[in-house]
C-alpha cells in the first residue's frame, strides 16, 4: 500500500500547516497520526499553555518533574500566564518552573506572595524572556530585576513593575543597560525611583513606545526633559501624580531656544496618550509647548492641573480632529469661552470630563451638542448646570452611552426623564447627590452602594447602569 504524500513532507512545512489549525483539539488529533506528525505538533500544544485552575497547574508541575518524559516538555513552553492563581502561587511552586528555559512571556500579575526566592532563579534560567508582568508583586526587589537584566540576551521588550514599591534605581539601571530593545515599561508606584533611572532609560532604551511613571513622585524636571529629548518613538507617556514637575520639564515652542529651554530635535509625531493628572505646577505655556511638539495626541488627561486657564484650551484645540478623549476635571479656572472654542476646534471628541469646573454654565454643555461622536461625558459638581443643558443634550446627542451628573443639585426629574428617554444607548447614569432623585420610587432602580461606603455616602448614592437605566426609562 502506497504511503500518503503527507508522510514525505518536510517537518518545517508540517509545522507551518499545524500552526494554521484553529484549536488545540485539532492539533492533538494530528499528534496521534504518526511519529513524524507527533514530533511536529507536540511543541505547538505546549507553546502557550492554558492553566485555568489549581488542578491544571499541579498537573503541569507533576509532568515537568517526571523522569520518564517522552519529550522535554519544559523546553516547549514559551508563554505562561499564572495570574489566575494569585491565592495559591508560592515561591515553592514557581521555582519548579526553572526547567522552562525557553520561556518568552511570563505573567505573574497580583501574585502577592512571590519573592526573590523564586523569581531570581527563574529569571536567571530563562535568557530568552521577551515580556514579564510582575504587576502588584510587592515583595520583589532589585535582586530579581538584576537577575532578569543580567541573564536576558537583550531580547526584553516589555516589563510591568506596577506597585513593586521595593525596587530602586539599582534595578532599573540594570534593566536600562541590558535592554536596548525595550518597548514598554510600567513603573507605576515605584516611589523610590529618582531621575537617575529615567535618564538611563531615555539614553539606553531609545525604542520605548510606552512609559508609565505614575506616582513616581521623586522625579524632577530633568528626568522628563531627557524623555522629550531622546524617546522620539513614544506613543504613551503617563506622568500622573508626579507633582513636582514644572514647565521646565516640557518642550518650548520657541524656535530659537536659549540654553535653559527645551526644544526636541524631532517632533513627537507618534505620541497618542499623555496623562498629566495632578501636575498642578504646570501653566498654559507648558501646554502650548507640548501641543506644538506633539501634534497628534489622541487622549489627553489634565485632571487637577489647576494652574491652567482658557489659554491652555486654545493650545489643546490645535489638536483638532485628532483629539478623541479629554479629561479636564478640577481645572477650576476654565470658563464657557474656553470650552466652546475647544469644542469648535475638536469636533471628533468622544469623551470629555468637565467635573468640578465650577465656572461653567449651560452654555458650555449646550456647545457639546455639536459633537456627533460624543459617547461619554462627565459633568459632576457643576453648580450652575440647569435642566436646559439636559434638554439640549437629549435633543442632539442621542448617541451618548455614559453620563455623570452627580452633585448637579439643580437638576429636576422631568429633565432627566427627557434625557433618558432620548438616549437609547445609555448604559450608565450617575445622579449621586441630586436632591430630586432621593425619592424612594426612583431609587428602586439604583445599583447597590459599595460596601465600604458610610451611612451618609449610602444615602446620597444614586447610580443607574444596565437594566437599571432601562427600568428608570420605563418608570419615567
Amino acid at each position: 500500500m502506497s504511503l500518503s504524500i503527507a508522510n514525505y513532507l518536510p517537518h518545517e512545512i508540517l509545522v507551518h500547516i499545524f500552526k494554521k489549525l484553529g484549536s488545540k483539539a485539532d492539533q492533538h488529533t494530528c499528534l496521534l497520526v504518526s511519529r513524524a506528525w507527533c514530533q511536529c505538533s507536540v511543541e505547538l500544544l505546549w507553546h502557550k499553555l492554558a492553566v485555568p485552575n489549581l488542578a491544571a497547574l499541579l498537573k503541569l508541575l507533576h509532568i515537568l518533574s517526571r523522569k520518564d518524559q517522552t519529550f522535554a516538555y519544559a523546553s516547549f513552553i514559551r508563554r505562561l500566564n499564572l495570574s489566575a492563581h494569585t491565592s495559591h502561587l508560592t515561591d515553592e511552586i514557581v521555582v519548579r518552573l526553572v526547567p522552562c528555559v525557553r520561556l518568552e512571556r511570563l505573567t505573574l500579575g497580583n501574585c502577592v506572595t512571590l519573592s526573590d526566592a523564586s523569581l531570581a532563579p527563574l529569571f536567571s534560567a530563562c535568557p530568552q524572556l521577551v515580556a514579564v508582568d510582575l504587576n502588584n508583586v510587592p515583595n520583589v526587589t532589585d535582586e530579581s530585576i538584576i537577575a532578569l537584566a543580567t541573564h536576558s540576551v537583550h531580547k526584553l521588550q516589555g516589563v510591568n513593575l506596577t506597585k513593586c514599591a521595593r525596587i530602586t534605581d539599582e534595578g532599573i539601571l540594570a534593566l536600562a543597560r541590558a535592554s536596548p530593545l525595550l518597548r514598554r515599561i510600567k513603573l507605576h508606584g515605584l516611589v523610590l525611583l529618582t531621575e537617575e533611572s529615567v535618564v538611563a532609560l531615555a539614553h539606553g532604551c531609545p525604542l520605548l513606545l510606552e512609559l508609565d511613571l505614575t506616582n513616581c513622585d521623586k522625579l524632577t524636571d530633568r528626568a522628563i526633559r531627557e524623555v522629550w529629548l531622546h524617546l522620539h518613538h513614544l506613543r504613551e507617556l503617563q506622568l500622573n501624580h508626579v507633582t513636582g514637575l514644572t514647565d521646565d520639564a516640557f518642550p518650548t515652542r520657541n524656535s530659537h531656544p536659549n540654553p535653559y529651554t527645551l526644544s526636541p530635535a524631532h517632533p513627537f509625531d507618534h505620541l497618542r496618550l499623555l496623562d498629566l493628572t495632578s501636575c498642578a505646577l504646570l501653566t498654559d505655556a507648558a501646554l502650548e509647548g507640548i501641543i506644538t511638539n506633539a501634534p497628534r495626541i489622541r487622549q489627553l488627561t489634565l485632571t487637577r492641573c489647576s494652574g491652567l486657564t482658557d489659554e491652555a484650551l486654545g493650545s489643546v484645540g490645535k489638536l483638532g480632529r485628532g483629539l478623541h478623549f479629554l479629561h479636564l476635571g478640577h481645572v477650576s479656572n476654565l470658563t464657557d469661552l474656553g470650552v466652546t472654542r475647544l469644542v469648535q476646534s475638536c469636533p471628533r471628541l468622544r469623551y470629555i470630563d468637565l467635573a468640578n469646573c465650577s465656572l461653567l454654565t449651560d452654555l458650555s454643555i449646550t456647545s457639546l451638542t455639536s459633537l456627533t461622536k460624543l459617547r461619554r461625558v462627565g459633568l459632576v459638581r457643576l453648580p450652575r448646570l440647569t435642566d436646559n443643558a439636559l434638554y439640549a443634550l437629549g435633543e442632539k446627542n442621542t448617541g451618548l452611552e455614559r453620563i455623570h451628573l452627580s452633585y448637579c443639585e439643580a437638576l429636576g426629574v422631568d429633565a432627566v426623564g427627557f434625557l433618558v428617554a432620548r438616549l437609547g444607548r445609555l448604559t450608565h447614569l450617575s445622579l449621586t447627590g441630586v436632591g430630586s432623585f432621593r425619592r424612594k420610587d426612583l431609587r428602586a432602580f439604583c445599583r447597590l452602594p459599595p460596601k465600604d461606603f458610610n451611612a451618609h455616602q449610602r444615602l446620597a448614592f444614586c447610580v443607574y447602569s444596565g437594566k437599571g437605566v432601562s427600568d428608570l426609562r420605563k418608570h419615567l
